[in-house]
């Protein structure tokens, strides 16, 4: 065998056993993005959607997305988050505000196979909320349920109702769903302990708004089943400017 040969064979060997080794990563982001409104009360999507890129991201959850609203300048914001990132979006509206549509958004790196939005339990003279679902190819061809909401942020009772409806509608079937959101829900509230009842937290108790302030920890990254995904990394991102929220990232290893 030739000196140059024996290289390459070796430099095989070498990809192959460290392909082999190394565990499926999913980086995963969760944003209320306050319609791309800054601190600054400027509109700068540009902006958000440059911290978004920065993570390098699998699956991102957005919530208080807008789209052809008055405020937001007209704006399709799914489609310039689209466009400004290179991922795929897909959009869910939750009501119509300013001329437009308010709701839900998706990004994902990965082929979107099919997606759903589904309104929630609403209580007279509350503000409509849903659940944005998608079906995620992943690069091995296994699809996953990618899931965002944005509960009611005034009444405890609404909250419950809407997690008791996404436990209906994300039963668990052994298939990997993650659900991410703004839950206005502190770790120690019944809506946390309810939706703990059927889904894994991955996040800690970091606070995540206000992002120029925090106190309190209201957005979450759950999962299901347990035994599919290991968190390896979660960070609360320290940005006090881009939205009123603080975005979280976490970084999953995808198990057997």
């Amino acid at each position: 065998m030739t000196m140059l040969k024996r290289f390459v064979f070796i430099s095989l060997f070498v990809l192959l056993f460290c392909y082999a080794g190394h565990a499926a990563e999913l980086r995963v982001l969760c944003y209320n993005i306050h319609v791309g409104v800054g601190m600054d009360k400027k509109l700068n999507l540009e902006r958000t959607a440059k911290l978004i890129k920065e993570q390098n991201p699998d699956l991102v959850a957005l919530q208080e997305v807008d789209r052809l609203a008055d405020r937001t300048e007209k704006q399709d914001q799914p489609a310039l988050f689209e466009k400004l990132t290179g991922l795929k979006a897909v959009y869910g509206k939750t009501i119509n505000n300013s001329n437009g549509e308010y709701g839900l958004a998706i990004l994902s790196r990965f082929p979107v196979k099919e997606n759903k939005m589904t309104l929630l339990p609403l209580q007279e003279g509350r503000e409509r909320r849903g659940l944005l679902e998608a079906e995620i190819e992943l690069e091995n061809k296994e699809v996953i349920r990618f899931a965002c909401t944005h509960l009611c942020h005034v009444s405890e009772e609404g909250r419950m109702q809407q997690v008791k409806r996404i436990n209906e509608l994300l039963k668990p079937d052994n298939v990997l769903t993650i659900l991410c959101g703004d839950f206005n829900a502190k770790p120690e509230s019944e809506t946390i302990k309810s939706a703990l009842e059927q889904w894994t937290d991955a996040t800690d108790r970091t606070p995540t708004f206000s992002s120029t302030d925090p106190k309190i920890k209201i957005d979450y990254v759950f999962y299901q089943p347990q035994s599919r995904l290991k968190v390896k990394e979660m960070k609360v991102l320290e940005d006090n400017i881009t939205s009123d929220h603080r975005p979280v990232l976490v970084v999953f290893e995808i198990l057997p």
